[in-house]
């Protein structure tokens, strides 16, 4: 497979850029918006609904010595729910010890000029590092980040991750990669844009000690990741876990309160399991040791807290309580009393790179909001296994009731979890090379200012969107300066000849672009479908290639252009992202751009 990728990227690279044929061009000349409603979506063909609810449970299988076991089918897997055993629909193996993607060594690009492969092999599920400062004591933020550094330059290969940091808000700091060297300059990035500075004195003023602050963050991440395949990993590096989700009906929990409900059910649906990952180190835990069961080296085991207890604790039991909780709920696992930060998530990592995932439909089909309890076992009753044990059978309704209906973000949300376009073309989204594409970004012209057509359909992208006061009817955006970008696209697949041969119908590829500013604010973007028409060989042979060019205006300060290039028909998709300003272009290519 790795020499078909080499022959595929070569003959890429190989192809010369000249201006797409008339019927293969896909020039805009206004602002066209590339989030749209669910009718549109549905007359374009791309939306699919989901009729039947399932619950996905990612199962982690261990030994006596904390390896995980593989080889397991499903049928050595029993699943109950509140007692009543189930039906398993599906059953996934996540195997470390799989290939994983290697990708060919490509020569050097023409400026501005990419393609949708990686630098650096891909293995395993994804990765959410979320560096939570506001709730880290300044004392241990002064000695995390030398061993955060280590552990990103030591990370297992291939391991995908993405950076976030809770400081004045919520910032990714780096997209999903497993190129060590781009996660290093994100963690030492000095800014301007989002950066992680080395002590963050104002923790008291944004939300330290808030559950509401961090139900806002876990929805945040949920959405980002929502209808992105597999489970992820997320890692909450914090001196301080401000959740209580104590499963004892008698005591005061936060999961009593419907949004913190609602944002569970929002990381069940996108498959994120928490891994707490406690800043403080051992000293700070000696007084606890034995209070409850360790697992291997480093861990904390859920059993001791599933039997209820006093949860709002004071200080570093409470932190380590709550820490445990959210494994329950999320089947991730708390790590703590061990001074080397850096082993912590090493071992969150390898915890979570191994796993099984079923699906059933619940016999109990009310979805009223009350609590659920799974249970999962095996015939060998010496194996461990973690898992979600906990979820909310909230309605779909409910589970989108975050957002206020009719906004932009309702509306993104909600065909999220229909379309996989919407989650891939995210900034900071995961490369994907289902499907190998070229692409040419370069800029048109100079800037000018946006017409007031072009301004009235930006006007529901997230950047610029202004919520309706009574009595205050709104006034037009003011106009700002656009930047014409011209994306010359080729698209090499051998499967869509063999596609096309096989349905009787060519294939319908769909081409999209998104700007993004700085904090990943979505700008404006576009979608255009194209049908295949492959241009002949000298040989006499056609190649299944798209030659396309598609015309994309970005307001000022955009600083990133995702692209994403989908076979309609088989769902199949790749994705990159291009860093603005672009590269200074030779003489004749900027000529044939406009420039």
């Amino acid at each position: 497979m790795r020499n078909s990728w080499s022959v595929i990227a070569a003959i890429l690279l190989a192809l010369p850029f000249a201006p797409a044929s008339q019927d293969q061009a896909l020039a805009q000349s206004g602002a066209s918006s590339s989030k749209q409603d669910n009718a549109s979506a549905e007359q374009q063909g791309f939306l699919i609904r989901q009729t039947v609810h399932q619950v996905l449970v990612d199962i982690v299988v261990t030994d006596k010595d904390g390896k995980p076991v593989r080889g397991l089918k499903k049928s050595d897997f029993t699943v109950k729910e509140d007692g009543k055993p189930q039906h398993l629909l599906s059953f996934d193996i996540e195997d470390s010890n799989g290939p994983g993607f290697t990708p060919p060594k490509l020569p050097p690009l023409p400026a501005n000029t990419f393609v949708n492969l990686p630098t650096t092999p891909e293995k395993g599920p994804l990765y959410i590092l979320l560096y939570d400062m506001v709730n880290t004591e300044q004392v241990d933020q002064m000695t995390t980040h030398k061993p955060l550094l280590d552990f990103i330059d030591s990370k297992p290969e291939g391991t995908r991750f993405a950076i976030f940091a809770n400081t004045t808000g919520l910032h990714l700091l780096q997209g999903f990669t497993s190129d060590r060297n781009l996660l290093h300059a994100a963690i030492l990035s000095p800014g301007p844009g989002p950066h992680l500075p080395k002590v963050f004195l104002y923790g008291e003023n944004y939300g330290s000690g808030s559950t509401a602050a961090m139900v806002s963050i876990f929805n945040f991440i949920a959405e980002y990741v929502e209808g992105l395949p597999g489970r992820k990993n997320l890692i909450w590096l914090s001196g301080n876990f401000p959740m209580s989700l104590n499963a004892d009906p008698t005591h005061e929990r936060d999961m009593d309160d419907e949004s913190v409900k609602q944002a569970f059910a929002a990381m069940a649906r996108s498959q994120i399991a928490v891994y707490p990952v406690d800043a403080k180190g051992v000293a700070s835990m000696a007084r606890y040791e034995g209070m409850a069961q360790s697992g291997p080296a480093g861990s904390r085991s859920n059993e001791s807290i599933t039997k209820g207890g006093v949860v709002t604790l004071p200080g570093t039991m409470g932190a380590f309580l709550q820490g445990s909780e959210i494994g329950i709920f999320t089947g991730g696992r708390y790590f703590t009393g061990n001074n080397d930060l850096r082993d912590l998530m090493t071992q969150a990592v390898e915890h979570g790179e191994d796993y099984y995932t079923v699906s059933y439909r619940p016999t109990n089909d009310k979805y009223d909001g009350s609590q659920r309890h799974i249970e999962v076992k095996l015939p060998k009753k010496e194996y461990k296994l973690e898992y979600r044990q906990i979820y909310f059978a909230l309605s779909p309704e409910a589970e989108l009731a975050t957002h206020k209906e009719g906004t932009p973000d309702a509306r993104y949300v909600a065909a999220k979890t229909g379309d996989t376009l919407y989650a891939n073309i995210e900034h900071g989204a995961p490369m994907l090379h289902d499907l190998l594409f070229r692409a040419h970004v370069g800029a048109a012209g100079e800037p000018a200012l946006a017409t007031a057509d072009q301004m009235l359909l930006l006007q529901d992208e997230p950047a610029f969107f202004r919520t309706h006061r009574p009595n205050h009817p709104l006034k037009p955006l003011p106009p700002v300066k656009l930047q014409k970008y011209l994306i010359d696209y080729g698209v090499f697949d051998p499967q869509l000849k063999t596609q096309a041969a096989r349905t009787g119908r060519p294939a319908t590829i769909e081409f999209a672009a998104a700007a993004y500013d700085a904090e990943g604010i979505l700008l404006n973007g576009i979608l255009n479908d194209a049908v295949a028409s492959a241009p002949a060989n000298p040989d006499g042979k056609n190649q299944a290639l798209f030659r396309v060019q598609q015309e994309l205006n970005v307001p000022a300060g955009a600083a990133w252009i995702r692209i994403a290039v989908r076979d309609k028909l088989t769902n199949r998709t790749g994705t990159l992202e291009v860093p603005l300003p672009l590269k200074p272009e030779p003489p004749t290519v900027a000529a044939n751009t406009g420039n």
